[in-house]
């Protein structure tokens, strides 16, 4: 009798959708992201099946829209993207990121400019805020 020879196949490579230049500051060329949360849109990346266009990765404390707000806000952690989609494939962003665990989701779906914000921030990201929505759906 003889064995069987069993064969393994090779894990699949993971894929990066997103290069640093798209996800840096535009305002001062620093890369600071998350990765972990880049794991997670390269897993919302590979399930929608389509292109995901950062139009806003991160963004230091001193980038022009950050520099105009009270508190911090969430791109400057490097858990936070704007994605340019509109349409049906903002529907699909969407409902797949929640899958993936998003939990904060900003909308804007005028105009010229859409795009679908997620971010997975959580209260441990701004401690010196006295509340913080760590499950959150708006829109602009």
């Amino acid at each position: 009798m003889t064995k069987k020879k069993t064969e393994t196949k090779p894990k699949a490579e993971k894929k990066n959708y997103f290069s640093e230049r798209e996800l840096k500051c535009k305002h001062t060329g620093e890369y600071v992201f998350d990765e972990g949360f880049l794991e997670i849109l390269n897993a919302i990346r590979e399930e929608c099946e389509f292109a995901l266009p950062i139009s806003s990765g991160y963004r230091s404390p001193t980038h022009p829209l950050e520099s105009r707000k009270t508190a911090t806000g969430a791109h400057c952690t490097g858990k936070a993207v704007d994605v340019a989609v509109g349409g049906q494939k903002a529907l699909k962003l969407i409902e797949v990121a929640q899958k993936h665990g998003v939990k904060r989701i900003g909308v804007n779906q005028r105009g010229s400019g859409r795009f679908i914000h997620l971010d997975i921030c959580t209260a441990e990201d701004f401690p010196d805020r006295k509340s913080f929505p760590e499950t959150a759906i708006w829109s602009y």
